[in-house]
């Protein structure tokens, strides 16, 4: 019984699959020069060679042109694991952030030592620690949005799905509920 609905399941999710890339093989192959459109054009479904609306399928280069899941369905679902992790990985870094920024704090309020000069304060590990990590968050932010900016409907439920669970797991120890520091929402 449980080995009949495993393999309907399978047969199910590799039609499915077979289809939205059929889908997005023939959109990509009907791309032509589109300069010659009108610029009122209300059309907004392709632009530049890019498919401008959600679609599925396993046919894209995600990010960087050395990673493509072209004819690979393996490699397609490893990249949505690898975007899974890293989105919930994001608010952990966010949560890592605002602990150190805390733990800072209250160092200087014990030591009383915001009468330093601004020039020890801007150079002390604390605050080149911080903003290493505020670079790598921004990185990964927009990272995150770009792949979500492929418009492939099973890369942004990685990205939702992996962000839902990191803020299930990170946000619970967070101390304000709205981010300031929030870069892509």
């Amino acid at each position: 019984m449980s080995h009949d609905i495993l393999q309907t399941t399978t047969q199910i999710m590799n039609k499915l699959v077979d289809t939205t890339t059929k889908c997005t093989k023939h959109l990509n192959k009907d791309l032509v020069d589109h300069s010659a459109h009108a610029l009122n054009s209300n059309d907004h479904s392709l632009h530049d060679g890019m498919v401008m609306t959600f679609h599925g399928g396993y046919d894209e280069v995600i990010l960087f042109d050395f990673w493509k899941t072209t004819d690979s369905l393996s490699i397609f679902i490893v990249s949505c694991i690898i975007l899974f992790v890293m989105a919930a990985l994001y608010e952990g870094l966010k949560l890592l952030r605002e602990n150190l920024a805390r733990a800072e704090m209250a160092k200087r309020r014990s030591q009383n030592s915001s009468n330093k000069p601004i020039s020890a304060r801007l150079l002390s590990k604390a605050h080149i620690v911080q903003s290493l990590l505020h670079m790598l968050q921004i990185t990964v932010s927009y990272l995150l949005m770009l792949v979500f900016m492929t418009y492939n409907s099973w890369l942004c439920l990685s990205v939702v799905l992996g962000a839902g669970l990191g803020y299930f797991l990170f946000g619970l120890k967070r101390i304000v509920a709205v981010d300031v520091n929030e870069h892509c929402h």
